[in-house]
């Protein structure tokens, strides 16, 4: 399912949908494919705000439509 659907809760990076811009924009942040993130608010159609490293990071409906994740679980 692509981020900007997800509940809060701890998520796996499967994919991202995008070209070598949106790539490297989303590794400048922490954000590649296997990567274990964890979703702190979900406003659809607005904004994610996610947390990587002890960071909050907050990402557009755009960028994060093009990120595909797999539910793991609650916050832990």
């Amino acid at each position: 399912m692509p981020l900007s659907y997800a509940k809060p809760g701890l998520v796996k990076v499967i994919s991202i949908n995008g070209g070598r811009k949106l790539r490297e924009k989303l590794l400048r942040m922490g954000i590649m494919e296997g990567e274990i993130i964890k979703v702190i608010f979900n406003s659809f159609p607005g904004p994610v705000i996610v947390q990587k490293y002890g960071s909050r990071i907050g990402i557009g409906a755009g960028m994060a439509s093009k990120i595909i994740v797999q539910f793991i679980g609650g916050d832990k």
